[in-house]
């Protein structure tokens, strides 16, 4: 476990592919007689188990909220508990589940946390608390590895980038291209589109975030993190 400190994306990737690391050489007991790939590995629930948690899922409101306030979990860790709600869509209560683990990780001095649901990696310019925003990155990437994203990225597109022009838009979106070149950079539209796309000239695939099993915005991000989608 790194210290509680001001965490650097590198410091947050390292600790989230160390996890993955350790889930992996013990996937014998983790998933016993089932075979499994690098992306099975990345199962937040197996995660908890792991780490010696265990995780409930229910109602988690919270006493003293107003009438309809439903949280998105908590983590009490002296009971090794994270509580989630039942009331989330599955894409939510996974990435809720994955940050929850990345406090346990990363903030050792959070003993019992609430959390609203939480569908992904947030926009750089959403303002976010900090340890709420390393949580969120701790989600990110390890729910999509850097390493397993890029051997889909080219399973699916067959190249190990990809550079925007005019003929990669009209690949990804027919006649609507120009929408894309003409998005701005800061918005993720382009990365969206590839996190996304299920076809890219002759080729058909799943969509990158249905096969990560997370939101496009996530996967969209995690694209632009690994350099994957380039201007």
């Amino acid at each position: 476990m790194i210290e509680a400190a001001a965490f650097d994306c590198q410091s947050i990737e390292d600790e989230a592919r160390a996890l993955l690391m350790e889930m992996w050489d013990r996937q014998c007991s983790l998933w016993p007689g089932q075979k499994v790939t690098p992306v099975d590995i990345c199962d937040p629930w197996a995660a908890a188990l792991h780490l010696g948690y265990e995780v409930q899922e229910g109602c988690v409101d919270s006493p003293g909220t107003r009438s309809g306030f439903q949280l998105g979990g908590f983590l009490n860790r002296s009971a090794k508990l994270i509580g989630l709600s039942d009331k989330q869509l599955p894409r939510t209560m996974r990435f809720t589940l994955a940050h929850e683990l990345g406090h346990v990780l990363l903030h050792p001095g959070i003993h019992h946390h609430r959390e609203l649901p939480l569908h992904g990696i947030t926009e750089p310019r959403v303002q976010v608390e900090p340890k709420e925003r390393e949580a969120n990155e701790f989600a990110g990437r390890f729910l999509v590895p850097t390493k397993q994203l890029m051997r889909a990225f080219q399973a699916s597109f067959g190249v190990e980038r990809l550079t925007l022009t005019d003929n990669v838009a009209f690949d990804l979106l027919g006649r609507s291209y120009t929408s894309l070149m003409n998005s701005p950079y800061e918005s993720l539209h382009y990365e969206r589109v590839v996190a996304q796309a299920v076809h890219y000239g002759r080729r058909q695939f799943h969509a990158l975030h249905d096969l990560f099993q997370v939101s496009p915005t996530t996967l969209a991000i995690r694209l632009r993190q690994a350099g994957l989608c380039r201007r």
